[in-house]
Formats: C-alpha cells, sequence, structure tokens
C-alpha cells in the first residue's frame, strides 16, 4: 500500500453526508480527506483512494486482518499504522455498511484521551548581542 491513491470525490462526499450531523471535522491529511472528532480531536476516518483507513484500536486491527476482513493501513511502505486498517471500496459499497465502520471506528476514538495542544513555534525574542547599550 506505499503507492499514494488519488481522491475519490465520491467517497469523500458519502462521508461527509452520513456525518453531516455528528460532531467531527474535516482536515486534509495524507492528500485527502480526514475526519476528527471535536471532543478530543482524535481522527477516526479517512478516505484513501475508493477505501478507507478506519481507527479501530490494536486488537481489533489483529482481528480483522487475521479474518480478512481489512487489510494493514500502511501508506508509507515497511510500518503500518497498529491502530488503523484500511477498508476496501467493495466492502463499503453501501452506505449502511460504509455507516457501520464510522460508528466503530468514532466509538472508538471516543474512548481516547484528549490530544494534547502543541506548544507554539513562534521564536522567542532575543536582543541582539552586537549591539551596544
Amino acid at each position: 500500500m506505499a503507492d499514494w491513491p488519488k481522491k475519490d470525490g465520491a467517497l469523500i462526499e458519502r462521508v461527509d453526508g452520513l456525518l453531516s450531523i455528528a460532531p467531527v471535522r474535516r482536515k486534509n491529511m495524507f492528500g485527502t480527506a480526514a475526519w476528527f472528532l471535536e471532543s478530543n480531536d482524535m481522527m477516526f476516518v479517512g478516505a484513501w483512494g475508493e477505501g478507507i483507513m478506519v481507527r479501530v484500536g490494536e486488537g481489533r486491527t489483529k482481528g480483522l486482518i487475521e479474518s480478512g476482513d481489512a487489510e494493514p493501513f500502511d501508506p508509507m511502505g515497511g510500518r503500518p499504522m497498529r491502530e488503523y486498517v484500511f477498508i476496501g471500496g467493495h466492502r463499503i459499497a453501501e452506505d449502511d455498511e460504509l455507516l457501520s465502520w464510522l460508528d466503530e471506528a468514532s466509538d472508538f476514538a471516543g474512548t481516547l484521551p484528549p490530544k494534547k495542544k502543541k506548544k507554539s513555534k513562534k521564536p522567542r525574542y532575543k536582543p541582539n548581542r552586537t549591539t551596544q547599550i
């Protein structure tokens, strides 16, 4: 899964529609759309070509991969993301199938603690030491 797939606008619209009343935000990640819970700012799903990557936790990830229901999500090649799996487009052809994955992923992400805010990268003021006072 090292190749970066093109955005699937129709899939992104479907996810937006299914999540339209949910307290989530869409952001750009991996060159495509990803959705984050507003409550803790955790990503729980992202469009990936004609499929989706969903965050379901390490334990569930292993079971889904072993059963053949999902593939490891490995956007960089060689280093799969432990809590995420890739669900191919054929497994989310119907809205109820897609919604089931969105529900599972948002339920799991909702159990995670809020993301810590990163410190500002603004440089601190340092006086010019070469000037004489």
